[in-house]
């Protein structure tokens, strides 16, 4: 099997899935929280890996402000493309987007403040490697910031039997997720000096059935309507990144 074709399926589920991917506002709270925790702020260089539509690097360039910067990277070009236009609405704040590989990052090292990975983690194969790259990219003293999907709550385990009737079930992606401990471990196992996991719990409110069925299912169902071809999502080279200013177009 061609070692880059779980790759492409994981560009291709995300990038069909690109117009609609976080109109619920709980990615957009995670990436909020996990900012806060990383500690940004004014002035600050932060690297956000599988930045998606940018719920947390939009947030990175407001709290970096004109003297700092957020860099974004993706692997699937309809995210970054989604992220880069957000981007470019900021009235303040400098940020960029390049289509890359979280397990293959052209960066410079130790150039980075902060670097996060939002809610992302379970899709890379080698999550060690992955995070022993990371943080090769820290200054030293940086942060590494990750958060993890945590237990759904019972009520909804019909949610997935309900996925299963509208189309394809989806195989395996990545690593998978990561439990608090694992996740601890795996800090702990690349080097990580001071390390801190902590558990808080999301409520996730929708106006009403419409609203939940559009989010949940309406992007579930554009990922895998191409589900069965390879690829599915164009890539852009990767391995370089210019700095350019948040109007600058991907």
């Amino acid at each position: 099997m061609d070692v880059k074709e779980p790759k492409q399926t994981v560009a291709g589920l995300f990038g069909r899935a690109a117009a609609g991917y976080d109109q619920v506002g709980f990615f957009h709270q995670i990436a909020q929280r996990l900012l806060a925790l990383a500690g940004v702020g004014q002035g600050m260089r932060v690297l956000d890996v599988a930045c998606g539509t940018g719920a947390a690097l939009v947030q990175a360039a407001r709290l970096a402000g004109p003297t700092g910067l957020a860099v974004g990277v993706d692997l699937a070009e309809p995210m970054a493309a989604v992220a880069a236009g957000r981007l470019r609405r900021l009235d303040q704040g400098c940020g960029v987007v390049a289509v890359m590989d979280a397990e293959r990052l052209g960066l410079r090292a130790g150039w980075f403040d902060v670097v996060c990975c939002a809610s992302a983690i379970y899709l890379l194969g080698d999550q060690a490697a992955a995070v022993r790259r990371w943080k090769e990219l820290l200054r030293p003293g940086g942060t590494l910031a990750i958060s993890e999907f945590g237990e759904l709550d019972a009520r909804w385990a019909w949610k997935d039997e309900l996925l299963a009737c509208l189309g394809p079930r989806l195989g395996p992606l990545g690593g998978g997720h990561l439990g608090p401990q694992e996740l601890e471990s795996l800090l702990r196992s690349t080097g990580g000096s001071t390390v801190q996991v902590q558990v808080e719990r999301l409520d996730v409110a929708y106006a009403d059935a419409e609203a939940w069925l559009g989010a949940a299912v309406g992007a579930w169902r554009a990922a895998t309507a191409g589900a069965d071809e390879p690829g599915g999502a164009g890539r852009l080279p990767g391995g370089g990144l210019a700095r350019a200013p948040a109007d600058q177009r991907l």
